[in-house]
């Protein structure tokens, strides 16, 4: 039997660290690493009071399955320099398998990034945080004077850049909405969704409609919805699909992208493991 997602029902599998150095730099911890994973690993992480960035360094992946809070589950194989960003009090969850992995995973404490709300992202390729990243493992071993001035220099240029690029401010006070999602924002997330499917829709997208920051919005829409607000599209663009797989002629390829998919191969591997069956056997088996 395949081996699944780790989800607290089985002990987590034992990871091979070949080499490790960690350093810290401008109130943030960063850990280079070199993994074993020709076996699947559980690569797991929750941290309650730090955000975790996770920089994709080298290393090719055969198979990479994640489960997140917050963003899109499935397959999705890293490149080099693209990066998981997970908000403190966020889980993410993956199962991978390749030959070694090279990584930093950076830790940084919710104060260090002052009143600013951390963005999740799932595989955002960023070569400038990449590059960043790079120059102060070249420097890791180091101790002299060049080396201090470098990290500190670089290492607040990666906290600027982060702030910058993954942080919004939450709403002053007099703008604040409290922490729910009345029914009348539910109707609306709802009707905003549907006429939108076809369309890229993110997070910050659907936080406006609720006059939300993102972080707030995505713990509002867990308790309202039961679930968040991606696996909450995905089943209404799965549903959307069985509807015109059904009632229209339209091929397999023009419902994914009816219903927001961004490639066939993408909707059909997300249909399969909604449904059970490919899109095509669906269609056929009614």
């Amino acid at each position: 039997m395949a081996m699944k997602l780790w989800n607290d029902d089985r002990p987590l599998t034992r990871r091979v660290v070949l080499g490790e150095r960690e350093m810290a730099t401008r109130g943030m911890s960063l850990r280079f690493a070199t993994e074993q994973i020709d076996s699947m690993t559980d690569w797991c992480c929750f941290d309650d009071s730090r955000h975790l960035v996770f920089v994709h360094r080298a290393g090719r992946l055969r198979s990479m399955e994640t489960d997140l809070d917050w963003g899109p589950s499935g397959q999705s194989l890293p490149d080099v320099g693209d990066m998981w960003v997970v908000p403190a009090g966020d889980k993410c969850a993956s199962l991978v398998e390749g030959s070694t992995a090279e990584y930093c995973e950076i830790a940084i404490p919710s104060h260090v990034l002052g009143e600013t709300t951390l963005v999740p992202r799932v595989k955002h390729h960023d070569p400038l945080i990449h590059q960043m990243v790079e120059r102060l493992h070249d420097v890791a071993d180091r101790d002299d004077a060049l080396a201090r001035l470098l990290t500190d220099s670089i290492g607040e240029t990666l906290r600027l850049l982060i702030t910058d690029n993954y942080t919004e401010t939450p709403p002053r006070r007099t703008e604040y909405r409290a922490n729910v999602l009345d029914s009348a924002t539910r109707s609306r997330l709802i009707e905003f969704l549907e006429d939108s499917m076809d369309s890229e829709i993110t997070l910050e997208t659907l936080a406006q409609q609720a006059k939300m920051s993102v972080g707030n919005f995505i713990k509002a829409f867990r308790d309202a919805f039961h679930t968040t607000p991606y696996q909450f599209l995905l089943d209404r663009r799965i549903d959307r699909a069985k509807t015109l797989l059904l009632n229209t002629q339209r091929t397999v390829t023009e419902i994914g992208a009816m219903v927001g998919f961004s490639t066939p191969n993408h909707f059909a591997t997300a249909f399969r493991h909604r449904v059970g069956v490919s899109p095509s056997s669906y269609r056929n088996l009614i």
